[in-house]
């Protein structure tokens, strides 16, 4: 009976790391019972998928795994986190375009600055997440996780440093593909000023030039809106891509 409640907690251990770090299954406003809760309600389904220990594990045994189900949690969370800030991020580059950037305040819910567009990214990425089943594919990861890397399995050949550069590499790409129609109306829009102040000089630029990049980014978001959503789908499949290629190359 021991014996499994040590799994038990094992699987509960990774869970709830995860569930705490990824933006999809968590949220700064919900309170720590119902993430304990969302991770107890995974834990016993996956419990009956993994292979029971045989014997009793030893105090230092059990820590040093427990130690490790904690850094796999990380990792998988991180994975799904640095999908979530690669929109924040492409909200960003269009805010500092645009000059919405001046306005930045703390938003509880993401823990960061953040300003209009990157609020508006983050939403509509997590939106999608729910809508298009993403967080089902998340989830059937996580579980596949216990069999490329199981509980007991202590010794690791790689550890995914070079993926996890690479990953960083494609967030960056991501975010700037996603922020290019709106940075492109935001640069036009600086374009054609310069052409007013130059024909007409008695107009002031630099009060007409803030509200008429603002009302333009905003005119042109929601031409763009289908589009966007179309591009923020398409990235999620990499979030399962790359979260699947780190657990196999755990046990190669």
């Amino acid at each position: 009976m021991t014996n499994e409640i040590q799994q038990f907690l094992l699987i509960l251990i990774r869970l709830t790391v995860f569930v705490t770090v990824s933006p999809g299954f968590s949220h700064k406003s919900f309170p720590a019972a119902s993430k304990i809760a969302l991770s107890v309600g995974l834990a016993l389904p996956v419990m009956g998928t993994v292979n029971a220990f045989d014997v009793e594990l030893s105090i230092v045994l059990f820590l040093m795994i427990a130690v490790k189900e904690v850094l796999i949690g990380l990792a998988l969370g991180y994975i799904t986190l640095l999908f979530f800030t690669a929109f924040e991020i492409a909200g960003a580059f269009v805010d500092f375009q645009v000059g919405f950037s001046m306005g930045q305040i703390y938003d509880p819910a993401l823990g960061v600055n953040a300003s209009f567009y990157g609020r508006v990214y983050y939403w509509i990425s997590m939106m999608i997440f729910f809508i298009a089943n993403i967080h089902h594919q998340v989830i059937r990861s996580l579980v596949k996780s216990f069999e490329w890397a199981p509980l007991e399995q202590l010794s690791f050949n790689h550890f995914g440093v070079e993926g996890m550069i690479q990953l960083f590499g494609h967030m960056f790409a991501t975010a700037v593909q996603l922020a290019i129609p709106l940075i492109i109306v935001a640069i036009l829009s600086e374009l054609t000023l310069a052409l007013i102040s130059r024909t007409v000089p008695q107009i002031n630029v630099l009060i007409l030039g803030m509200p008429m990049k603002i009302m333009v980014s905003l005119i042109f978001m929601f031409f763009f809106l289908s589009l966007l959503m179309r591009n923020i789908g398409d990235v999620f499949p990499d979030m399962i891509k790359f979260m699947n290629e780190w657990l196999y190359g755990l046990q190669n």
